[in-house]
């Protein structure tokens, strides 16, 4: 069983940034391995067992005056978890968010005038679109460890197969008894729509 834990679902979606969890899920189970899928409210105790990755999504300003103190006060068992082998995507505010926090990321975060554009980023990876809509001072994509974090909306990962598949082959590292026979088909559609729309980006990004 992979788990996949979506933190302040309510409030953390301003730009459909659910979809990069359901990107996640849907690529799971069509290579036949069982997904868990829930999330961690404000409040809410979190779960006992470890998930295998953590989503946490951006949000307006009055969305985290709700659910921050509940983000500092989880952050210990939250960076906890990375050690063990968690992922964490974190997106825009979300990213912002963890500065002061966790370790490796400045405790503070400078401003500049705001960019709204697409965006094409060239990683270690490989090529990564999105939309950037931002005045934050923040590189549109970081990785240390088991951390993910980007400015990029669109959601990311519906444009990028490849991050996802990453993400995907890193959670099976430590469960390889849970990897099935891919259904080729599903993942060449989607592939084929991912790849469309990676080009429709980057065309607007060279605008």
């Amino acid at each position: 069983m992979i788990r996949l834990l979506e933190f302040y679902p309510e409030n953390l979606n301003l730009n459909g940034d659910r979809g990069n969890l359901l990107v996640l899920q849907r690529r799971l189970e069509w290579a036949g391995i069982d997904v868990e899928r829930f999330t961690h409210r404000a409040g809410q105790p979190l779960p006992a067992t470890r998930p295998d990755f953590v989503l946490i999504g951006h949000g307006s300003p009055a969305a985290w005056r709700q659910v921050y103190a509940d983000l500092a006060k989880n952050i210990d068992v939250l960076e906890q978890w990375m050690k063990q082998g968690t992922q964490v995507l974190a997106v825009s505010s979300g990213f912002a968010a963890l500065h002061g926090l966790i370790s490796g990321l400045p405790a503070s975060i400078d401003r500049k005038e705001r960019v709204s554009r697409f965006e094409a980023v060239e990683t270690a990876g490989g090529e990564l679109v999105g939309y950037l809509n931002s005045d934050l001072d923040l590189p549109s994509f970081l990785q240390i460890e088991n951390l993910t974090a980007t400015l990029l909306h669109g959601p990311l990962l519906a444009k990028n197969v490849w991050l996802a598949d990453a993400m995907v082959e890193k959670m099976l590292e430590s469960k390889p008894e849970m990897v099935g026979k891919a259904n080729e088909a599903k993942f060449t559609f989607v592939q084929s729509l991912a790849a469309g729309a990676s080009k429709l980006a980057r065309e607007l990004a060279a605008e």
